[in-house]
């Protein structure tokens, strides 16, 4: 009897193993997002702040326009998609305030691509997720 009571309690083992590791290989795939990471300096290092910035995403025309209010001239934007995907980004920074917070500056464009090999799996309880990081950092001349 001893010896059933022990081989039961291990099949019963080796089944809840099989059931969660089948579970924890069979995560259903989650969204993908892009995360942009950006500096905006003045060409002595200073952060400049007050700026305007517009992420236009060149696959579908969208525009993330918004103004740069930390002091420390960094901004983050998260943008989330249902798959990854080849994406292009024109980032241009704008100094619309003039001689305030720091001088005048010259605009400037970057250009930034995600490709799907930039995506990176992040895993939760119940989904794997993937996501691409970039940085970009500006640095601003003086307007005469």
């Amino acid at each position: 009897m001893p010896h059933s009571t022990a081989l039961t309690h291990i099949i019963l083992f080796i089944n809840i193993c099989s059931v969660l590791t089948f579970t924890a290989c069979n995560k259903e795939e989650g969204y993908a997002s892009v995360k942009i990471k950006g500096q905006v300096n003045d060409i002595l290092n200073h952060p400049i702040n007050q700026l305007l910035v517009t992420i236009t995403n060149k696959e579908n025309d969208k525009i993330d326009q918004f103004r740069i209010d930390d002091t420390s001239g960094k901004f983050e934007r998260i943008y989330l998609f249902e798959t990854p995907q080849d994406i292009t980004y024109v980032i241009e920074v704008k100094d619309t305030d003039g001689e305030m917070n720091g001088g005048k500056f010259e605009s400037q464009t970057k250009i930034l691509s995600i490709s799907t090999f930039d995506y990176v799996k992040q895993q939760s309880q119940l989904a794997i997720h993937r996501i691409a990081e970039k940085e970009v950092l500006f640095v601003l001349e003086y307007k005469d």
